[in-house]
């Protein structure tokens, strides 16, 4: 320890000693003696003893009692009753928006099951899992259930719904067999599309071409979806 330590410890010891001491010559000479404990209250005398306290339980006065409270409100300036106002009035639940979709695809794996669903009424398309709600204004309906031709939807009611595949695809339509030749000729009769339907079988066929190659790119897309999901990490069980 440094000497100022220690003189500083010696300082601060002698300070103790004096005070000490000081309380000492008081105590010795009288000081204090003057003060004594307040003698115990007399319950007798004050009535506020343990026989007259009222042990009878409090019981809520009826309603009509609080007539005039309910007349003359406390916390209004005009001491009125406040008039009932129609929003107070409980606003009845909205109705559930109708069920207005297609199934386009599914797609079921061992550990995920897919539903392609298209909204009829904003014609748009979106991919769900099995739990998920519809988006949008069909918020209120859950996939609830995917089979290999079918998906089910509840509503928070409790009403459920099953949407079938849909897969309508355009076929060609034969062309009707024609007979040329006079009225009553004997003139064999020739089988064969006309020309106007001969083109319309074409179109037919290049547009069912195009829906298929448009169902085949919409499964490719499904499929690269659900590998997306797969390798997401799955939330830990409780």
């Amino acid at each position: 320890m440094s000497i100022q330590g220690a003189k500083l410890l010696t300082l601060v010891l002698a300070g103790t000693c004096g005070v000490l001491l000081l309380l000492a010559l008081a105590q010795q000479i009288g000081f204090g003696r003057s003060y004594h404990w307040l003698p115990a209250d007399d319950d007798t005398v004050t009535g506020l003893g343990a026989t007259g306290i009222d042990r009878t339980p409090f019981k809520l006065p009826p309603e009509s009692g609080f007539a005039q409270t309910e007349a003359r409100p406390l916390f209004n300036e005009d001491r009125k009753p406040t008039p009932d106002t129609p929003g107070d009035a409980v606003t009845p639940a909205a109705p559930p928006v109708a069920l207005n979709v297609s199934l386009t695809g599914v797609i079921l794996t061992p550990l995920l099951h897919l539903a392609m669903i298209h909204d009829n009424a904003k014609n748009n398309a979106v991919v769900l899992k099995e739990g998920m709600p519809l988006p949008g204004d069909l918020g209120g309906w859950t996939l609830t259930r995917v089979k290999e031709r079918s998906a089910f939807f509840k509503e928070a009611a409790g009403e459920e719904v099953e949407v079938e595949l849909s897969t309508a695809v355009a076929s060609p339509k034969p062309g009707a067999p024609v007979r040329s030749g006079a009225p009553g000729s004997a003139a064999p009769p020739q089988f064969g599309p006309k020309p106007a339907a001969a083109a319309s079988k074409s179109a037919d066929t290049n547009q069912a071409g195009q829906l298929q190659r448009r169902i085949e790119e919409r499964r490719k897309q499904m499929r690269d979806e659900a590998e997306r999901l797969k390798q997401q990490p799955q939330p830990p069980q409780s």
